[in-house]
C-alpha cells in the first residue's frame, strides 16, 4: 500500500513537474513572442515616424518654394511697372526735347543720321507738323554732312506729313527709307534703352 502511495505520488510529481515545465515554456515563448513584437512594433513606429518626417521636410521645403515664388513674382512686378514707368519717362523726354526750343538742333541730327542710314547723297526728308523742318535745316545737315564726313548731299523736304514726330529720309523714287521717327528710334535702340534701365533698377 505504501508503495502504491509512494508510486502515486512519484507520478503526481512528475506530472506536476512536467506541468510546470510546460507552463514555464510557454510563458518563456510567450515573454519572447512579445518581446519580438514590441520590437517589430518599434520599428514600425521608427518607420512612420521617419517618413512623417520626410512628408513634414518635403511639405515644408513646397511651401518653402512657393513663398520664394511669390516674393520673386512680387519683385519682378515691381521691377516692371518701374521699367515701364522709366521708358515712358524717357519717351516723354524725347518728345519734349524734339518739341522744345533746342528741338531743331536735335531734328538737324536726326536728318543726318537717317540720310547716313539711307547711304544716298540725294534724298528727300519727312516730317510731322509738331516737328517741322525748313530749307535752313537742311543747308545746315549738309555743311555738317560736308565737314565731318567729306559728303556732298542734296536735300530737299518731302510733301508728305509723318504722324509720329521725328524724320524720315527716302530717296527720291520714294522705293527705299531710313525711317527716325520717336516710336521708331525707341524701338531701334530698345535693347540699350532696357539694359540702361535694368542697370540702374538692378545695379
Amino acid at each position: 500500500m505504501d508503495s502504491d502511495n509512494k508510486l502515486l505520488k512519484g507520478i503526481e510529481e512528475e506530472a506536476e513537474n512536467r506541468a510546470k515545465k510546460i507552463i514555464n515554456d510557454a510563458e518563456q515563448r510567450a515573454l519572447s513572442i512579445s518581446i519580438q513584437n514590441d520590437h517589430k512594433i518599434e520599428k514600425e513606429l521608427a518607420k512612420e515616424d521617419k517618413e512623417f518626417e520626410n512628408r513634414v521636410q518635403v511639405e515644408n521645403l513646397r511651401v518653402k518654394s512657393a513663398k520664394k515664388a511669390a516674393e520673386r513674382k512680387a519683385e519682378l512686378a515691381i521691377l516692371e511697372k518701374k521699367y515701364n514707368y522709366l521708358y515712358s519717362s524717357i519717351k516723354e523726354k524725347i518728345y519734349s526735347n524734339i518739341e522744345g526750343e533746342n528741338g531743331k538742333l536735335l531734328l538737324e541730327k536726326w536728318i543726318l543720321e537717317a540720310v547716313l542710314g539711307l547711304g544716298l547723297n540725294e534724298a528727300k526728308i519727312a516730317f510731322s507738323s509738331n516737328c517741322l523742318v525748313d530749307e535752313v535745316m537742311l543747308k545746315n545737315v549738309a555743311e555738317t554732312a560736308k565737314k565731318d564726313y567729306n559728303l556732298d548731299l542734296k536735300l530737299q523736304l518731302d510733301s508728305r506729313r509723318l504722324i509720329d514726330a521725328g524724320v524720315v529720309a527716302s530717296s527720291l523714287d520714294g522705293k527705299i527709307s531710313f525711317n527716325n521717327q520717336v516710336e521708331i528710334r525707341m524701338r531701334r535702340f530698345d535693347k540699350d534703352i532696357k539694359k540702361a534701365i535694368q542697370e540702374g533698377l538692378c545695379p
